[in-house]
């Protein structure tokens, strides 16, 4: 009997303190902090580069079609200095930003064809592995 009268008591208790609100004069104000707009940041743009055939080639624009997935696109580069020894036909890596709409050229790079070599075989050999 007494620990059901204990334990009534501890919960009538419990029940009060929660059904009390707290003191606020208490509490330590906390400092609301605005919140800071949010910076802008200049747009850098995004560095691409790929491989492609040039169409025509002046002192400030370069325009080089490219294929991707059977889709043909020509695309046009705005230069900071005139390229040399690129030509309309040739082989080129261009890497590039886009900014503000406009592609603008880092750097062309004339792709050279890899060199193809072949083993040269002797004669004899060619005929062992015809008769074998």
């Amino acid at each position: 009997m007494r620990l059901l009268i204990a334990l009534s008591a501890v919960f009538i208790f419990a029940f009060v303190m929660t059904a009390i609100p707290p003191d606020k004069s208490s509490i330590i104000p906390t400092k609301r902090e605005t919140p800071k707009p949010a910076a802008v940041k200049a747009t850098k743009g995004t560095n691409v580069s790929f491989t492609g055939i040039v169409n025509k080639a002046t002192d400030t624009k370069i325009m080089v079609k490219r294929t991707v997935k059977d889709r043909t696109e020509v695309l046009e580069f705005t230069l900071d200095k005139a390229i040399e020894k690129i030509k309309a036909g040739d082989k080129v890596k261009v890497s590039y930003v886009k900014k503000e709409g406009r592609y603008i050229a880092i750097q062309v790079v004339l792709v050279t064809p890899k060199r193809i070599t072949k083993k040269v075989t002797s004669a004899k050999a060619v005929k062992q592995d015809l008769h074998q």
